[in-house]
């Protein structure tokens, strides 16, 4: 029986995805925000790749406690599917992967490994299963399945929950660290101008090193003897009181910073936040001069 090939390529959820992980490196270095002028384009308003993706994000992010309102709930996405214009929506991705082929090298954007891949997958098959399910039907219960077991956290034998739990043991560090990165750059951009580039520097070594906490590890020691070394020598030359103060307090709390194996996202908040100070000083030493 005729199995749906998946390809990544017609996947609204995994375009979505790896967009939005190109807006953050754009993000992070400064340049042209081709990616997020992208999604704009294709992902703004009223298009047919924004109404699915609305269905996407429901099916990723809902849960039920029973496997039969998840089954419920599935039924109620598929018959909303149904009201999209599929001409129109296979148009949008056909323009919408032309897009970015032309803008980014396609093999740095799928280099990043996406945690959530297998969901996207089935999402994605569940959907184009309808078109034709009487040759697909056992790939299209498989994906429902997988899709039912993650709204309701089910998992119907004991080994397939050990391997969930080794799955998702493997998958949380990478997870809390994005989820943090993505905190860390949001709150700095909201409460300061700009960041400047010591700051960029931390957070693009911090979501670049998410699995390699060892590299990371040496990077933000360097930076923090660095930053302290720094710190002490514009307290020596400050005169202003309030200032001075401001400098000890910092210079105490970074001297606590233990460096071990894991670097945690309020040694790197204590760091950014000793970044904007010294960038505050040279900033009104700079308007004296």
């Amino acid at each position: 029986m005729k199995k749906i090939r998946h390809s990544k390529f017609k996947n609204t959820g995994f375009l979505f995805e790896i967009l939005t992980r190109q807006i953050t490196v754009e993000v992070l270095n400064g340049g042209d925000e081709k990616a997020k002028g992208i999604v704009k384009e294709f992902f703004g308003g009223r298009t047919e790749l924004s109404k699915e993706l609305r269905l996407f994000n429901l099916l990723i992010n809902e849960k039920y406690n029973t496997e039969s309102k998840s089954e419920k709930f599935i039924d109620a996405i598929l018959e909303a599917h149904t009201k999209i214009d599929y001409s129109k929506l296979k148009r949008e991705k056909y323009n919408l992967v032309k897009s970015i082929k032309e803008t980014f090298e396609i093999g740095n954007l799928l280099s990043s490994p996406v945690t959530n891949y297998k969901i996207l997958a089935s999402i994605h098959k569940l959907f184009e299963g309808k078109k034709n399910d009487i040759l697909q039907v056992k790939d299209v219960f498989d994906s429902k399945i997988t899709i039912i077991e993650h709204i309701s956290n089910s998992t119907p034998t004991l080994k397939k929950k050990e391997e969930k739990l080794v799955e998702d043991y493997k998958k949380q560090e990478k997870d809390l660290r994005l989820l943090t990165y993505k905190i860390l750059l949001e709150t700095f951009n909201k409460k300061y101008t700009n960041l400047d580039t010591s700051q960029k520097g931390l957070l693009r070594e911090y979501i670049n090193n998410i699995t390699n906490t060892s590299k990371f590890g040496t990077y933000f020691e360097k930076q923090l003897i660095s930053t302290i070394t720094e710190l002490h020598t514009m307290y020596k030359g400050m005169n202003d009181k309030i200032t001075k103060i401001k400098l000890r307090e910092t210079i105490n709390v970074l001297k606590k910073q233990k460096i071990g194996k894991k670097i945690n996202d309020s040694q790197v908040s204590a760091l950014m936040m000793s970044y904007e100070l010294i960038k505050e000083i040279k900033n009104v030493n700079g308007k004296k001069s």
